[in-house]
């Protein structure tokens, strides 16, 4: 009988061991396809993040930009009175700032949409700067040309339209000596700062003032006042 028990035993051991060494490769087929599947799973994941981050980029069109390809944009809405693409250059929040004399003090109109304005003399619609705001191929400056007054075409040293750096824009004080509340000029001043580049238009003498908010190139403020023109 100990003889039966202990062979038994023995045999148990054995097809125990056999079942233990024949699950070994079943255990590394299992972990191998666990690998695959983790794999596979991390690259549909990476596909996924790139297509996120190229459909964020699709649904925000200035982020990638250069600003030449933004001012391109912005010129042909205003030469074809493209209100919608023109609107998409205008921060929500913060809106736009026309600039205009009609007399000796500057005036500062702000809209949330451009159709609201109306230029001082004649009324006449923003749209209307087309007549003379043509012909705009960028170059880019260190320094914007300087006005002049001496030419019967341009007020400026140079003919053409630039783009430089916004500094000289940022320090302008100009808005403290127009008839504006206290909270309106508060508001400029905090709008001024994010002004980062300035396109002059020598031939009609307008000024384009743009800058970056969340990313986005924005339009932040026009200055429609032609110089030379007492």
């Amino acid at each position: 009988m100990k003889t039966v028990l202990l062979v038994s035993s023995f045999l148990l051991c054995l097809l125990a061991g056999c079942q233990s060494n024949s699950s070994k490769p079943e255990t590394r087929q299992r972990v191998q396809a666990t690998s695959k599947e983790q794999q596979r799973q991390l690259a549909v994941l990476e596909k996924d993040t790139l297509n996120a981050v190229q459909e964020e980029n699709v649904r925000k069109p200035g982020l990638a930009l250069t600003f030449e390809t933004v001012f391109q944009r912005f010129k042909d809405a205003v030469e074809n009175q493209d209100t919608a693409t023109f609107q998409t250059y205008v921060d929500p929040a913060l809106g736009l700032y026309l600039i205009d004399a009609p007399g000796a003090v500057p005036q500062f109109t702000h809209v949330a949409h451009i159709n609201q304005y109306r230029r001082p003399v004649q009324q006449k619609p923003f749209f209307s700067i087309r007549e003379t705001f043509r012909d705009c191929a960028l170059q880019e400056v260190t320094a914007l040309p300087k006005v002049t007054c001496a030419g019967d075409a341009d007020a400026y040293a140079q003919r053409g339209c630039f783009v430089a750096d916004a500094t000289s824009f940022r320090k302008s004080e100009a808005y403290l000596h127009a008839n504006l509340s206290s909270t309106e000029r508060d508001k400029i001043a905090r709008t001024l700062p994010l002004v980062t580049k300035t396109v002059l238009h020598t031939t009609s003498g307008f000024k384009f003032h743009f800058g970056q908010v969340n990313g986005q190139w924005r339009i932040l403020f026009i200055d429609l006042m032609v110089p030379c023109n007492a």
